[in-house]
């Protein structure tokens, strides 16, 4: 099977590439840099040019990973038009094309879909989207499970990493805390997943031919603050104060749900996957770190 990650230079697919080759998969990644690295193929998903894409692919199987998408919920405020097109137009062509080529798909959303009055969502839950990022996603998710079925289509939370990285939480905790604190929404709980689990979860997709709404979600949720007190004490840094705030204080320009954990019972029936516990992540990022200070 030929995997193709669509978006290889953000966090996730980046990650993802990274792994899929490691892995000895049949990988490719895309980019839309002019100047981009071997194993990469150039891709703009605004100008489409599909044959171009294409032609870079051999036969068989093949494993399309959407990782494009503009997931910053201010832009998306701030720039509407440009964040729909990217996120709900230009993806639902792309997915298109690719399943008239029988390519299997892999669809990110997002927990944004979710107004957070209850938590602990699943996926016969009613999504009623607050901000404009997650209105998109709800959109691109009634279109693909009324029109693209054979898609696989993955709600994902604020997603940690086991190494630095400036969208690692983790990171932007750590660096916060040389500050003096770390800041937290009150009352926004979460159901956070590490970046390694999302790789399993797409291989176990691809080798499984899944398809459907599932939530890839850790086994506990969290609220922020709870999670970087964890964080802090088991980096040691005594002393440090993670402070709740009323997500007024932030200043944001669009709406923020609150509990929008999730749970990840549907995936974890079908596959019999265990998802890594946020102590095992915090523990392997702290471990990472002092192995290459």
């Amino acid at each position: 099977m030929q995997y193709v990650v669509f978006g290889a230079d953000g966090y996730i697919g980046a990650y993802l590439l990274k792994k899929l080759k490691a892995d000895k998969k049949n990988v490719i990644g895309t980019s839309r840099r002019e100047q981009r690295p071997k194993g990469k193929i150039f891709f703009d998903i605004q100008k489409g040019e599909y044959g171009r894409l294409l032609e870079h692919l051999g036969t068989g199987e093949k494993m399309a990973i959407i990782c494009i998408a503009e997931p910053n919920i201010n832009r998306c405020f701030d720039n509407f038009d440009h964040a729909y097109d990217i996120n709900v137009t230009k993806t639902k062509e792309l997915i298109h094309v690719l399943n008239e080529k029988d390519f299997r798909v892999i669809f990110f959303s997002t927990d944004n879909v979710f107004d957070g009055r209850n938590g602990n969502y699943t996926e016969e839950s009613h999504t009623h989207a607050l901000n404009c990022y997650g209105r998109m996603k709800e959109e691109m998710e009634q279109y693909l499970l009324e029109n693209e079925s054979s898609v696989c289509i993955f709600r994902i939370p604020k997603v940690v990493a086991t190494y630095k990285d400036a969208h690692n939480i983790f990171t932007e905790w750590e660096r916060q805390s040389t500050e003096g604190c770390v800041k937290c929404i009150k009352g926004n709980r979460i159901s956070f997943v590490c970046i390694e689990d999302i790789y399993h979860a797409c291989v176990l997709a691809a080798e499984n031919k899944m398809s459907g709404l599932y939530h890839v979600v850790g086994d506990k949720d969290y609220s922020r603050a709870e999670l970087a007190e964890k964080f802090l004490d088991k980096y040691g840094m005594i002393g440090k104060n993670v402070i709740e705030t009323d997500v007024s204080a932030f200043h944001l320009k669009d709406s923020r749900p609150m509990n929008i954990s999730m749970s990840n019972h549907k995936f974890k029936q079908e596959t019999g996957y265990q998802f890594m516990a946020m102590d095992t992540a915090i523990e392997k990022y702290i471990g990472e770190n002092r192995r290459k200070a």
